[in-house]
């Protein structure tokens, strides 16, 4: 508990840190900025900081994984008669005041979580003295890391759909590496991957001895215990392999497959210095439903499992998350050709039916095998790395193995594609039941440029304007960018 209460002082702090008033000069916070990285566990802490800022509700405790990027790819369901932010968002309704506020306030929060992460990585040079070489690497490169990661999804959201004649060359995103109060100019959507990807290869090479401690079912083993949380549970942290990774998903949004298949296929062969695999497919979610061999890189949410609780309700008066139409998880899971043996749609370990209604299991982690895994929202899972490799090659045998490999896992036949449309559905299909109440399958829509799709709720088809969020009109202040 004392440990819980540090770190939530400590994300005020950060918080602080973060804001514009914090640039400002004031002796006071520069004095309390001097006593923070006074120490490596100083260090430590503020890392720890950013990573509960990204924990956040605003943030990928909710938004960004369970909610705003699923109401955008319809997983879940609103009324006409709903008048809240969510039903905006999930429509598209970006001119209506509630929607808005909840995009200004995504912005505003990765871009406090960037100042932080930037005044680290300044730091981290500065008092470089007081640091042990291996904590120095690791700090720095899952600062680097978390930097790339945040601004990936920033592009993700703010950027254009790529993969068009104008998308690579479309002003997009400011790119700061820097903490201070400078203007920054918008950086085209090709120079922000360049950035990303630099940023990457750095994080990469300083993680290239990152211990990789993932040890299940209890976290701890004879070589882990006595190792304090910064050394341990791997998974909950950016590590050597997720940033890995993440160079998948960044290449194959820039179209580059053939490196895309490089990273994700060097993801899957990652062994242990005992030839062990550290990632493997999870063939029964009874008792692990978070998938935890899966996890490359996770966040930990405190009181997540309460909030859970809450949200994924078995009742119609809960959250919308209740979905009332249980035809819609029946044609997400395409039940009607996969049948209904998928352990990502089975009663009891996928979801919980009633007779017309539906609700997801996904992250009912009460009770799971191993506390290390409670409180665990996935952010990157090894089944996209699967998938990548599916999209990137071109010999079709090989590309359905790839899917075949993760649907055998989840207890569904192999896929044989049809045609070249058929492999692209099936494909989506997968996105489509694996990233459920995870946010991603909204990416790979825009990434394709989807004019349709499963409940669209448009009657004409999507464009460009849908995909894109427009920069909150108060940009300047959060931002420092000069458009």
């Amino acid at each position: 508990m004392k440990k819980i209460f540090r770190y939530m002082m400590l994300a005020g702090f950060l918080f602080c840190l973060g804001c514009n008033d914090w640039l400002d000069v004031n002796p006071k916070t520069e004095s309390r900025e001097e006593v923070q990285y006074s120490t490596e566990s100083g260090f430590k802490d503020v890392l720890t900081g950013v990573y509960i800022q990204l924990a956040s509700e605003n943030l990928y405790g909710k938004q960004m994984t369970m909610n705003f990027t699923e109401l955008l790819a319809q997983h879940w369901a609103t009324t006409a008669f709903d008048a809240s932010a969510e039903h905006y968002i999930r429509t598209y309704d970006f001119t209506q005041s509630k929607a808005e506020t909840v995009n200004t306030t995504i912005w505003k929060q990765y871009f406090e979580a960037i100042a932080n992460l930037n005044n680290l990585l300044v730091r981290l040079e500065d008092k470089k003295e007081i640091l042990s070489p291996v904590n120095y690497k690791l700090l720095k490169g899952e600062a680097l890391g978390l930097r790339a990661f945040v601004y990936f999804d920033l592009l993700r959201l703010y950027g254009p759909i790529y993969d068009t004649q104008a998308g690579p060359s479309s002003l997009s995103l400011p790119y700061r590496t820097e903490f201070n109060r400078e203007e920054k100019s918008f950086s085209t959507a090709e120079e922000v991957i360049g950035f990303i990807l630099r940023d990457i290869e750095a994080a990469e090479a300083l993680l290239v001895k990152d211990p990789m401690y993932i040890e299940f079912p209890s976290g701890f083993t004879t070589e882990t215990l006595g190792l304090d949380d910064f050394l341990r549970y791997r998974f909950k942290r950016m590590n050597q392999y997720a940033v890995k990774a993440l160079a998948a998903r960044v290449y194959l949004w820039k179209g580059d497959k053939e490196n895309a298949a490089r990273m994700a296929k060097a993801v899957i062969d990652g062994k242990d210095k005992e030839g062990n695999n550290y990632f493997a497919l999870v063939m029964d979610n009874s008792t692990d439903r978070i998938f935890s061999t899966e996890l490359l890189f996770s966040i930990s949410v405190p009181d997540f499992d309460d909030q859970v609780e809450v949200d994924f309700k078995v009742s119609p008066s809960s959250t919308f998350y209740y979905l009332q139409d249980r035809s819609r998880v029946d044609k997400m899971f395409d039940v009607s050709v996969d049948g209904a043996n998928d352990m990502r749609y089975r009663e009891g370990q996928g979801f919980s039916f009633e007779a017309k209604s539906a609700v997801s299991l996904k992250y009912q982690q009460k009770g799971a095998f191993s506390s290390a895994v409670q409180n665990t929202v996935p952010l990157i899972r090894l089944s996209e790395m699967y998938y990548i490799l599916a999209e990137c090659e071109s010999d079709d045998k090989v590309s359905a193995n790839w899917l075949s490999q993760v649907r055998a896992a989840r207890g569904c036949d192999d896929v044989v594609y049809k045609s070249k449309d058929d492999r692209e559905y099936n494909i989506m299909k997968e996105y489509r039941k694996e990233f459920y109440a995870e946010g991603q399958l909204w990416y790979y829509y825009k990434r394709h440029a989807y004019k349709t799709f499963q409940d669209c709720p448009l009657k004409i088809d999507m464009t460009e304007a849908n995909y894109r969020f427009s920069i909150p009109d108060n940009e300047v202040e959060f931002g420092k960018v000069d458009k």
